[in-house]
């Protein structure tokens, strides 16, 4: 395994099997394992139930992660802010808090461009990138893949 076509190919797979477990576990339905048959009152049974959730969890997480990269990537378009002091796609639709995209970005550590999943939040006064607040958002390039 050289390239990362074939790393997605095989965390791809390897996906299947993590909804399989976590459908088992009854995570997927409730986000915990309140389903399983627990003995309350054994503390070695509560302990391997809440090491258990911790590991459910972050494999929710890899799935969602894995499923994310497998969507195609829909609009790619600019920013720009309204007249409401709101940022807007070329296309007119307005971003609002929490929304996932891709944006194009340079940083220190890149000799290129490239893009960085992030998303609009606003801090009281403006808009901002998560975990890019530097970055200016009038002009910039973003993405969104799209779900079916």
């Amino acid at each position: 395994m050289k390239d990362l076509q074939t790393l997605l190919a095989e965390a791809t797979k390897l996906n299947r099997e993590i909804g399989r477990i976590l459908k088992a576990s009854t995570f997927s339905d409730y986000s915990d394992l309140s389903e399983l048959d627990i003995d309350t009152r054994d503390g070695e049974q509560i302990f391997l139930r809440d090491q258990l959730y911790h590991i459910m969890d972050k494999l929710a997480d890899v799935q969602s992660c894995i499923e994310y990269l497998n969507l195609p990537i829909g609009t790619i378009t600019r920013l720009h802010r309204n007249d409401y002091g709101q940022y807007e796609t070329t296309e007119g639709d307005c971003l609002h808090c929490g929304y996932p995209l891709e944006a194009l970005i340079s940083d220190e550590y890149h000799a290129v461009l490239y893009w960085a999943r992030t998303r609009i939040e606003h801090n009281g006064t403006d808009y901002y990138l998560v975990k890019h607040k530097d970055i200016p958002l009038d002009g910039l390039t973003v993405r969104m893949r799209t779900r079916d």
